[in-house]
C-alpha cells in the first residue's frame, strides 16, 4: 500500500514530522501503531521510530512545498 501525504490525518503528518526531527516521547500508542500499520514507522527497542518510507514521505513533501 502507498501512502501519500494526503492520506495522512493533521496528527499523522505532524507526528511524522517531530519523528524525523528524532524521539517523540509523547508519541500516543494509537497512533505509533496506526502509522507503523501505514508502514511509515517501526518498533524500536528503544520504541517507534520513523522508517525510510515515512522520512521518504516527510522529506518529500517538505521539499515539494519549498518548490511551490
Amino acid at each position: 500500500m502507498t501512502v501519500i501525504w494526503d492520506d495522512l490525518t493533521e496528527e499523522e503528518q505532524t507526528a511524522l514530522k517531530r519523528m524525523n526531527r528524532g524521539p517523540y516521547p509523547s508519541l500516543s500508542k494509537a497512533l505509533a501503531e496506526r502509522l507503523v500499520f501505514l508502514g511509515l514507522a517501526e518498533e524500536r527497542p528503544s520504541g517507534t521510530g520513523i522508517n525510510r518510507t515515512g522520512r521518504e514521505l516527510v522529506i518529500g513533501t517538505l521539499l515539494g512545498a519549498r518548490s511551490d
